[in-house]
Order: structure tokens, then sequence, then C-alpha cells
């Protein structure tokens, strides 16, 4: 795909009609991008006026998102590049192997996520229609969630035969510094001799620094640079709600092991749901007193988490307590008029009880201001 965000005819992402082809990862990682529609789109995104009818069909997401007022996906290229090296790879080979199972994560994501659900489901029928259940394929529900672990090893090999020509990998999961197979493809960019020369990036929870015999900070001394994108809901107790079972003092030790390193780099990641958004300023000022950057990641799905299925009631005193300060740009979805808030409302709470009795924790004792 051009990215994990477009809208394509991919064959697992319910997406709403696009003729934009997608390929299959057999066909090789590198020959995607020759494609004549590859080509167009590129083509499109250098003129004067980006929105053709190409770029709205495929960017679609994005565009609305950043219409809205919420932050998107897609941001300018900053520097070209001056050598050969021109790819910047987004690979989610590796399977979905989480210890996690966040709130507003989507179950694909997360083989933790897979497995709560499937309890949630008998505790309330309803979660299977709330996290789409049933559009999951089933190799993700099974294992570690790699679609062809056949394939794997040849996927590695294409991957170390194109080094030369890679300036960076974000490494997409689960949670990458848990899956063993992860670990196997920096062997092999080390052992042909180009990690000094590639940056690696990350989306991590933080919680776990080493798996079994692989310690994530021995291999980072031996690539050009590192970059990690923190995913970060709140402080405290709050965070422990939202990314169960999170230990935050663990996971806060954990960030300062890494900053220890010169050559990592950490930006906190935050995505804005209903739950994160009721104490967002706390984290924020925690964030900016220690010098940490950050960036907001809008929700799609699940629906069920969205700012809109918080009760009014509780969006107008957000709105106000944000209004004029860094948070201001929350207001216009917290003002919005919500027409069927009672079904939201009910949904969202229908939701967090389910969660408590497979986590065995209460939302209300977490977040009191719920209980309108």
């Amino acid at each position: 795909m051009p990215c994990c965000n477009a809208v394509t005819n991919h064959p697992n992402k319910p997406d709403v009609g696009s003729n934009f082809p997608c390929k299959p990862t057999e066909d090789g990682l590198f020959s995607y991008r020759n494609i004549p529609e590859m080509k167009q789109l590129r083509e499109d995104m250098r003129k004067e006026n980006p929105y053709t009818d190409l770029v709205k069909d495929v960017c679609r997401k994005c565009i609305f998102a950043e219409e809205q007022g919420f932050p998107s996906y897609r941001s300018p290229v900053q520097d070209v590049p001056e050598d050969d090296r021109i790819y910047d790879l987004k690979v989610r080979l590796f399977g979905n192997t989480c210890n996690l199972q966040c709130y507003m994560c989507h179950i694909k994501n997360s083989s933790s996520r897979i497995n709560q659900t499937e309890k949630m489901i008998q505790y309330d029928e309803k979660v299977s229609d709330f996290l789409e259940y049933d559009l999951i394929p089933d190799y993700l529900k099974k294992g570690n969630g790699i679609k062809s672990p056949e394939n794997f090893d040849r996927y590695v090999e294409d991957i170390k035969q194109h080094a030369d020509e890679i300036k960076s990998i974000l490494i997409i999961g689960g949670e990458p510094f848990v899956m063993s197979n992860h670990y196997k493809l920096l062997d092999a960019l080390i052992e042909c001799g180009e990690s000094e020369n590639i940056v690696l990036k990350y989306d991590s929870n933080l919680t776990k620094l080493r798996w079994r015999e692989y310690k994530a900070s021995e291999y980072f001394k031996k690539f050009k640079k590192v970059y990690i994108s923190w995913s970060i809901e709140g402080c405290g107790k709050y965070d422990e709600y939202i990314r169960y079972p999170t230990n935050w003092e663990e996971t806060v030790n954990n960030y300062r092991v890494l900053m220890i390193n010169p050559n990592v780099e950490i930006t906190a990641a935050i995505t804005l749901s209903a739950l994160s958004t009721l104490h967002l300023d706390e984290l924020v000022n925690w964030l900016s007193s220690r010098g940490i950057r950050y960036q907001f990641n809008n929700l799609e799905t699940p629906e069920v988490c969205k700012i809109d299925h918080l009760h009014p009631t509780i969006r107008k005193e957000l709105s106000r307590k944000y209004a004029g300060t860094s948070l201001e740009f929350l207001c216009k979805e917290l003002d919005k008029d919500v027409l069927d808030w009672e079904i939201k409302w009910d949904n969202a709470i229908r939701y967090l009880r389910a969660c408590d009795y497979v986590n065995g924790t209460d939302y209300e004792e977490t977040f009191p201001e719920l209980k309108v």
C-alpha cells in the first residue's frame, strides 16, 4: 500500500470504495513503488495543487482529519535525499504479538487485544460489533499473527539485498520489542554491514526493553539513529487503565534508561480518545516539564472510543477547560452537536464495563467524572 492509512482495494481493510491497487508482499517488497498507479500518485503529489481526484481518493482519511482540525499521518518531506538511500520502509512483517490490551487499540494490532475481545464478547455480545471482531482475518487470531511464516526469511533477504538503498525502517507490531522475528531482521542488517547507515523507527509502549535473549538497547548502538514514538495516554493511573496492564513507574524508568543512549530520540504519541481527552492537560504538562516532545494521533476506530461518545455534559466541561490553551483545537470536536449522543454514550459505558469485566478494573474509580 502507499501507506497503512491509504484507502485501497486491500482485501483485509473495510474501507469503502477504491480502485487503487495494493500488492501482495509475496511479490516482493520493493516492486510496488514502480507500478503505474504509484508513479501517478507521486506525480500528483508534486503538483502545485496536489488535490487531484486520485490524491483525494487514496488520501481521503488524512484530508478529512485535517479538515476537522485533527492531526493526520501525512506531512511534507523536509529534506530531499542526497544519496541513493531513498527508501523509508514501514514494515509490518513480524506479527501482532503485544503484551498490552489498550482500550482504544484496533484489535488487529494486538494479540492480547484479540484474546481480551473474545472474553469481552462472552460478557456482552455487542462488543463484537464495537471492535469489528468478525472482520479480523483468521491468521491474526492465531499464534503470533504472521500471515506467511514460510515467506518470512525471503522477506528479510529482500530487505537485506536492498539495504544499501534504505534510509530508515519503521517497525510496526504488535509491540516491536517483544517480537522475536524483528530482531532477526536487525541481525541481518548488522551482518550485511549496512546497519550503521540505517535509521530505526519504532512505535512502542516502552513497557519492555528486552525479550528472551534479545536486548533492544544493545542493538540500538549498531544503527545510525533510533527514533521511538512512545505510545502514552495519561499520567499514572490513567495510563495504567487505558493501556492495561501498563506499570507506570516501570515504563517511565524504561524511558530514562533509553535516554542515556545519545543514539536514541523519543517522542510521545498520544491517541485522542474519549478517555485520554479527560486529563490530557495533565499529560501535556508532565511531558512539557520534562522536555519531552509530543504529537497527537487521530483515532479512527474503534468508533466506541471516540470523543463524540462522551456525555454532552462532560464534553461541555472539557471544552471550557481547554478553551484558550494549547489544546483548544479539541473544542471543535467537543462542541459538536451529536444527534445520537444517547446511543453513543450508552455504547461507551457498555464497552467500559466489558473491559472492566475482563481486566478486573473499575472505570468509575479511575475516571469518576464519567458518573454523570
